[in-house]
């Protein structure tokens, strides 16, 4: 029994997480492309959503900034999300309660994540506004890790590896 109770113990340290990384400014933690709207209104038609998660332990400032193809921004907007809430902006209104971005018609967009908090995470997806089955993920590319994270962790070894040419 104190075997176990010392094993849970230590698993249970093991798995704390690290102390997220406050930014002195909005700094970009996730880059994504692949963005699409169909012009839609509110629950018709197809958006993309990003839905943030903060778990840093307070208050953490996060934009989304949406591109269009050609580099112009189609919208902007940036709020405070609590510890421990998930936000989520759209590209126009879907079933999600949600920021709506309005972009209009977008295609071969890019969505652009920043936070003052390391401890932020995000996904994304294209999906049916008025049905979110009906959806594909976008691969989201992370820029400023998280501590203690598989994708800290490769950034650091990523760095350290020299580069052959």
């Amino acid at each position: 029994m104190k075997r176990y109770l010392a094993a849970a113990a230590l698993a249970a340290a093991l798995v704390q997480p690290a102390a997220a990384i406050t930014f002195s400014k909005l700094t970009t933690i996730y880059i994504g492309s692949g963005v699409f709207d169909d012009g839609g209104s509110d629950d018709t038609g197809i958006a993309t959503s990003v839905q943030c998660s903060n778990v840093s332990g307070q208050s953490a400032q996060v934009r989304v900034l949406v591109l269009r193809g050609n580099g112009v921004v189609a919208a902007s907007q940036a709020v405070t999300v609590a510890h421990g809430s998930t936000e989520v902006f759209s590209t126009h209104g879907t079933v999600f309660s949600e920021y709506t971005l309005e972009t209009g018609y977008l295609d071969r967009g890019l969505i652009n994540v920043e936070s003052t908090q390391s401890a932020v995470f995000c996904s994304a997806m294209i999906a049916d506004a008025g049905f979110v089955n009906n959806s594909v993920a976008l691969h989201m590319v992370r820029v400023n890790g998280h501590p203690g994270t598989v994708e800290q962790r490769s950034a650091a070894r990523k760095r350290e590896r020299p580069t052959a040419f």
